[in-house]
């Protein structure tokens, strides 16, 4: 992660102000459900309609002020996430249109075009939901609890219990998920490779009548990715439908509980409503717990592979022209001693490494030199 983080930080100023605006934003949702108890249980029994009317306009009021922090909020982020990105870009493919022969060899070119891609895509997606989602799930969902705390402590027991198992059980399965996911992207290179070769190549297929050939590769390409796929994607939504058992039994034992409390007069009536709204609240931090943790197996996939080729050290030294030219020598392009050949080792001088039956080199000890323009 410290890889991403590298091109966020020139954009650590737009970054914090998007992270000081959605906490405000969703501190001021937490209130609202407050209010509305508030209004039940106090100002409701006065009787005094203007006092009913003044508390509703705060509630809209405060309900309008949070959507704009929202939505500015939401701006920012897509903003910082769209420029870092770029630069990622920007490197990956300066990065790439300087590997030597052997490096592109090893990435491989359709890996490098899903680098490009959909790995670069992954990490927007994160950057720019973890400066949205990753600030309003974890203060929806311990903020709820703080406030139903101060509410009533007994019922707020029953979330104390259950929050730190729905944590523990996310932790757990994500920690599965990210080799999973790496899997995935790695059948991603195999269907761009075989697009790229058939959409490149499809003059020599049409030829050879090889179309159905070529479609059982997709098609095997196809399956596997599909299959890891779905693999990666059931493990992941597994916390899903967990969360959502507890916190529903949670919601079962408050209204049960909170009922007798209320016919004994322990508990006011606004309060279990509120506990309603707090649980359905908590319910959505969760649940983008749960999403900000899949995207942060999918991110640190994607991060991985990225930075494999942009750290990745040069094989190929470029001398700069101005340099050249303070050699005063005429040569433009000059090839000293250099070695050819597919699929071997380009620091190989031996000539014996490469044998008829194995792997031959294709030029051997080549030396010339070009003038510009010739």
């Amino acid at each position: 992660m410290k890889f991403i983080f590298s091109y966020v930080k020139p954009y650590t100023k737009m970054v914090l102000i998007a992270l000081i605006i959605k906490f405000l934003g969703t501190f001021g949702e937490l209130m609202i459900p407050y209010l509305l108890e508030y209004m039940i249980d106090d100002v409701v029994p006065m009787q005094a309609l203007e006092k009913v009317l003044f508390w509703g306009a705060v509630m809209i009021g405060l309900a309008c002020l949070v959507r704009f922090l929202n939505i500015t909020a939401n701006r920012m982020a897509v903003k910082s996430a769209k420029l870092s990105i770029y630069e990622i870009r920007r490197d990956l493919f300066w990065k790439s249109i300087n590997l030597s022969g052997s490096q592109i060899d090893e990435f491989g070119l359709p890996s490098l075009t899903s680098r490009m891609t959909s790995d670069s895509y992954n990490l927007q997606d994160f950057i720019k939901s973890m400066q949205t989602m990753g600030v309003r799930a974890p203060i929806m969902l311990f903020g709820g609890i703080a406030i139903t705390l101060t509410m009533d402590p007994g019922l707020a027991s029953i979330l104390c219990i259950m929050a730190p198992i729905m944590i523990v059980v996310i932790v757990c399965i994500s920690r599965k998920g990210i080799p999973l996911y790496e899997k995935v992207q790695s059948c991603v290179d195999d269907i761009v490779r075989v697009m790229r070769e058939n959409i490149t190549g499809i003059r020599v297929v049409k030829a050879l009548s090889k179309e159905d050939y070529e479609k059982r590769r997709f098609a095997q390409a196809n399956e596997q990715m599909t299959r890891k796929d779905i693999k990666a994607s059931m493990m992941m939504s597994l916390p899903g439908p967990i969360m959502t058992l507890f916190l529903n039994c949670g919601l079962v034992l408050v209204v049960v509980i909170g009922a007798n409390r209320v016919n004994s007069g322990i508990t006011q009536p606004g309060v279990i409503l509120a506990f309603l709204t707090y649980f359905n609240m908590i319910l959505m931090g969760v649940m983008g717990l749960n999403r900000i943790f899949m995207m942060i197996s999918k991110a640190n996939a994607s991060a991985k592979r990225i930075a494999s080729v942009v750290l990745s050290e040069d094989d190929l030294v470029r001398i700069p022209e101005s340099e050249a030219a303070a050699t005063d020598r005429d040569e433009y392009i000059i090839f000293d001693h250099v070695n050819f050949s597919y699929g071997a080792d380009s620091q190989t001088v031996d000539s014996s490494a490469f044998t008829e039956g194995g792997r031959k080199k294709c030029l051997s000890d080549i030396d010339f030199s070009m003038k510009k323009g010739g």
